[in-house]
């Protein structure tokens, strides 16, 4: 299979696991608008079938040839891993949709944080960390003119990559968001914020390691926010408000460059996170004000900031553990 082939695979399975997740949103909303009614077939379900198809046929596409690896310059060049991490996301999403039905139409009993849900949102974070794996090493190759691929590729590459990093934290905050509605004690929510606070850097810092130029933190946070706005305004009616919570996201760009002048990374990485997680209020703005309006109590303010933290070290660590072992799966096919 030649290298334009499986770039394509990238982009088009990056398109579905987007759409998977866009859809899960819109599932949720759909049932605070339409209440219990939940048909197979409506159209938050078809969207995410959809998009579990695209990704399946591009993980099919991307894997089905065998044979050597394309040569590009000193090496074979080869970027599977990404493919194969989508694929077991995959199964786990077919695994939980089946399930899903089961126990709609047999056992007929729910809880409110449902098993097969909670399911597939870990099959949806498998295919979009898989695309994040593949689309991040070609861009990465891209930009070092390793790879040479026309000005449409590269652009769709940034652009996809942003959409990813977005889809992850949609998804992870997302559910948090969806869980903190249910759960009401203070305790719970507290948990819940600081596994928000935890997401937000998780998404972040790994975002700048991959698309280091200025505003790219500030893009993933207008996507996301951008997104619940049209579902909140647009789609459920609910009244305007402004859209304060992209500004954090800027903020953490313009921190990232001005730390990186006189320090280490690793300390950008710290003071960069733990600002951030001051911000939790503001970045999760209109959730917050609603599900977590003591967020702004100097206690909690605190924790919120070391969850951030731990957020940015374990995003840190993903990236570097991911890169080694693609740079491995790479250098095995050295000639």
């Amino acid at each position: 299979m030649s290298y334009a082939s499986r770039n394509s695979s990238y982009l088009l399975g990056s398109i579905g696991a987007v759409l998977q997740v866009f859809a899960g949103w819109w599932d949720v909303y759909s049932h605070i608008l339409f209440g219990a009614v939940d048909p197979w077939w409506n159209p938050a379900h078809l969207t995410l079938y959809f998009g579990v198809g695209v990704v399946i046929v591009a993980v099919w596409r991307g894997l089905r040839n065998k044979s050597r690896p394309p040569k590009i310059g000193p090496i074979r060049f080869v970027n599977v891993a990404g493919l194969k991490l989508a694929g077991v996301g995959s199964v786990i999403q077919i695994i939980a949709g089946i399930w899903n039905e089961v126990v709609h139409h047999i056992i007929k009993y729910e809880p409110k944080v449902a098993p097969a849900h909670a399911l597939l949102v870990v099959g949806m974070l498998t295919i979009n960390l898989g695309m994040l794996v593949g689309l991040s090493v070609e861009y990465g190759m891209i930009k070092r003119d390793i790879l040479v691929v026309d000005t449409l590729k590269r652009a769709l590459t940034f652009i996809l990559l942003v959409l990813l990093f977005a889809s992850v934290w949609l998804a992870t905050a997302g559910s948090l968001i969806f869980v903190a509605r249910i759960f009401h004690s203070l305790q719970d929510r507290w948990v819940l914020s600081i596994l928000m606070s935890i997401s937000a850097t998780l998404v972040l810092v790994p975002a700048k390691r991959v698309l280091p130029n200025l505003g790219t933190a500030g893009l993933i946070s207008l996507v996301f926010n951008a997104f619940g706005y049209f579902m909140l305004v647009i789609y459920l009616g609910n009244s305007y408000y402004v859209p304060i919570g992209m500004l954090p996201g800027f903020i953490f760009d313009v921190l990232v460059i001005c730390f990186s002048i006189r320090l280490p990374h690793h300390q950008v990485t710290l003071l960069t996170s733990v600002i951030f997680g001051s911000l939790f209020y503001v970045t999760y703005y209109p959730y917050s004000a609603y599900l977590f309006p003591w967020t702004v109590n100097p206690f909690v303010v605190v924790s919120l900031m070391l969850g951030s933290l731990f957020g940015a070290l374990i995003g840190d660590k993903i990236f570097t553990l991911f890169s080694s072992a693609v740079l491995g799966e790479t250098l095995q096919y050295v000639r």
